[in-house]
């Protein structure tokens, strides 16, 4: 008997822990392009620190020897364009 009470007790408390904990808004990472023509690191990681307090990073743009400058930083889950 005192095992199974001990039992109920621990299942009881975790049961009230789990549903105690609320639900948070949880962040994801969004990214943008911010330079179109040409990238050059130093300015694009510059420019997305204090536009999104985010990390810049040149990356192709499809075509051969073009980089585009684009922003990877957190963001909400109501925003559009955020990366899974």
């Amino acid at each position: 008997m005192p095992k199974f009470l001990n039992f109920a007790l621990c299942f009881l408390l975790i049961i009230l822990a789990a549903l105690g904990i609320s639900q948070v808004n949880a962040q994801h990472r969004c990214t943008k392009i911010l330079y179109l023509k040409g990238c050059i690191l130093y300015d694009c990681k510059n420019e997305c620190s204090k536009k999104d307090n985010g990390n810049g990073l040149c990356s192709s743009s499809g075509t051969i020897c073009k980089y585009v400058c684009t922003c990877l930083y957190n963001c909400n889950l109501n925003e559009s364009n955020f990366l899974n």
